[in-house]
């Protein structure tokens, strides 16, 4: 009888999740990220690469000008976190609001 590496048995038990459908999909943050993107229609307020509203700044860079934790805040307390801003709250939940900024953050013209 042979004998399982700790490796080959990982890449077993990923395979058996893969095949069941419970691991998550490579980028499914990312993909359920936009999709809000869209559901939310931020695109009535903000551009990405010139299409969209006009309101709010084109987001088509924002992944090279923010990172991560300022995003998140920006999302919860727009107001808050920059005087002036005219941006309602996203309300979301946790999972959400990260979904969203790493969709976010991968827009870098």
């Amino acid at each position: 009888m042979k004998i399982i590496t700790r490796v080959g048995w990982m890449g077993l038990v990923l395979l058996g999740m893969m095949v069941y459908g419970v691991a998550p999909a490579v980028g499914s943050g990312l993909e359920e990220g936009k999709k809000l993107y869209e559901e939310r229609r931020c695109g009535m307020c903000h551009a990405i690469g010139g299409q969209g509203g006009k309101v709010g700044p084109d987001l088509a860079d924002v992944g090279t000008k923010r990172d991560g934790d300022w995003l998140k805040k920006f999302l919860k307390d727009p107001k808050g976190t920059v005087t002036g801003a005219k941006m309602m709250p996203v309300k979301a939940t946790e999972q959400e609001l990260t979904a969203l900024v790493e969709y976010l953050l991968s827009l870098k013209k």
